[in-house]
């Protein structure tokens, strides 16, 4: 009979508080940061529309682009490109001048650009951040190593709109494998916490992580130490973080009108 009594007494505290560990679940998914990617090559952020991809393949070499056009609510939005360059011919090679440019923007700023680095000896990727002044367009182009014999460059056009989407511009080819998808966040907001032990900021329900050394607007260095210093608690920031193992780590941090940069 006392066996009885004390396994009720479990499962009515079991069921008590259930209800409990439904909503703080709920509030854990709430609150995660989050890129809801579709297979129509649509992405989308925090109000931006990140929407298929663009190629260019004149010569031997091919040059993929993501996105192709990219939409947000307002001007003054920061969004990414991630550019992939595919080699026929495995590198270092002996035209190793070659390079990955931004030219002829319109109503478009760059924020920050990423080295170009080698994925393997036959792929090359930078990334760029652009802030978006109004309805405009990017030249991205791959200009290929003096005296290669194989191509001059590759050139395709990113257009930026303000607005959203209409459903024509959402059915799109979806992005081939072998390319990389935009993997960073844009952040602004209001900072809520700065946790010196984590090395973390909180900015509205982002938990981001502040790592190694960073370069303030007058070239001078910074230790993550001291970049948390600069944040405080209600001031307003804008934060580029990119995702990795499941946590956001900042690259770019943008606070009273001053770019920090990671590196």
């Amino acid at each position: 009979m006392e066996r009885k009594l004390v396994v009720a007494f479990i499962l009515c505290a079991i069921l008590t508080a259930l209800p409990f560990a439904v909503n703080y679940a709920n509030e854990r998914i709430a609150t995660s940061p989050v890129l809801s990617t579709t297979n129509s090559g649509v992405v989308s952020s925090n109000g931006v529309y990140y929407i298929g991809y663009a190629s260019s393949h004149e010569g031997d070499d091919i040059l993929y682009v993501v996105p192709r056009e990219v939409y947000v609510e307002k001007p003054g939005t920061l969004v990414t490109l991630n550019v992939t360059v595919k080699f026929k011919h495995a590198q270092p090679c002996p035209y190793s001048t070659w390079k990955i440019t931004i030219e002829n923007p319109k109503n478009v700023e760059i924020v920050n650009e990423t080295k170009t680095i080698l994925k393997d000896p036959y792929t090359a990727f930078k990334q760029y951040t652009l802030k978006v002044l109004g309805n405009g367009s990017v030249d991205v182009v791959y200009h290929y190593g003096t005296g290669c014999p194989y191509g001059t460059e590759e050139k395709v056009t990113v257009k930026f709109y303000i607005g959203k989407p209409s459903g024509s511009a959402l059915n799109q080819t979806s992005v081939p494998s072998e390319i990389s998808n935009t993997t960073s966040v844009n952040i602004t907001g209001v900072v809520k916490a700065v946790d010196l032990t984590l090395r973390v900021v909180v900015v509205d329900n982002y938990t981001v992580e502040i790592r190694g050394r960073w370069t303030g607007p007058d070239n001078e260095s910074l230790t993550w130490r001291e970049m948390l210093a600069l944040l405080k608690p209600g001031e307003n920031v804008t934060i580029i973080a990119s995702e990795e193992d499941g946590s956001l780590k900042a690259d770019v941090i943008i606070l009273d009108g001053k770019t920090y940069r990671k590196g």
